[in-house]
């Protein structure tokens, strides 16, 4: 009888995980919908950016004090070490050796970038910048990795986190609609390379930084472009 009572209550357990997953990827979907929204509105620019800036805070902030209570982070600032800056650099490096090869393929397919890359081109070319800050730099990396790199090999394969981590790196990029080869390989990569970071640190603030570096360096660059079109008339 203890036997089966365990069992039920693993399962409740393990439901209960999922619904969460479920609800908390909807939720980090939230500031997203409402720039979409604003954006084909014709709303201005710049209260754009701010409610979907407020509206971003008050979802990272319902993740991150969910990922402390759970204990999937910390979030405090001694997770970082200067002994990680070498992993975070080669991590980088990796990444960008995948999407590169992505890159190389699709153009051997007369393709020019993948369909969610066209997706983010468009929101930052259409958006507000400050709403394209949030959700690229903020919400996607600490929203998806607390899901993808925390909930799932933590909490849903808890006792089996070594196969949480292979199912949380394929729904990441899953969630990140590859259409063809390169696209996979490209979000297949990142998607190892995050898991693995988070993985042999045991530290998801980790998997999370580094996914802030990746998405703010293609932040930066779209930015830019955006910024030399709006303002100099420079069509790149």
């Amino acid at each position: 009888m203890t036997i089966k009572k365990n069992i039920w209550d693993e399962v409740l357990n393990r439901g209960k995980w999922l619904i969460i997953f479920l609800v908390g990827l909807l939720f980090s979907q939230f500031p997203l919908a409402l720039a979409t929204f604003l954006t084909s509105r014709k709303f201005p620019l710049l209260q754009t950016g701010l409610l979907v800036g407020a509206l971003s805070l008050v979802v990272l902030t319902v993740f991150i004090i969910g990922a402390r209570k759970t204990q999937l982070a910390s979030f405090g600032l001694s997770f970082f070490k200067a002994k990680d800056l070498a992993r975070l650099a080669l991590s980088y490096l990796v990444i960008l050796a995948f999407n590169i090869l992505g890159v190389v393929l699709l153009h051997l397919m007369n393709e020019t970038t993948t369909s969610n890359q066209s997706n983010i081109n468009d929101l930052v070319q259409n958006s507000s910048l400050i709403s394209s800050f949030f959700l690229l730099v903020l919400i996607a990396p600490i929203c998806e990795e607390i899901l993808c790199r925390g909930v799932i090999p933590k909490k849903l394969f808890r006792g089996k986190e070594n196969v949480g981590y292979i199912v949380g790196a394929i729904i990441f990029a899953l969630l990140h609609l590859p259409t063809n080869l390169p696209s996979l390989l490209i979000y297949g990569g990142m998607s190892t390379v995050l898991s693995w970071t988070a993985y042999k640190t045991q530290r998801l603030e980790m998997s999370i930084l580094l996914h802030m570096i990746v998405n703010g360096v293609v932040f930066c660059l779209l930015a830019l472009v955006v910024f030399m079109s709006r303002t100099l008339g420079i069509s790149v």
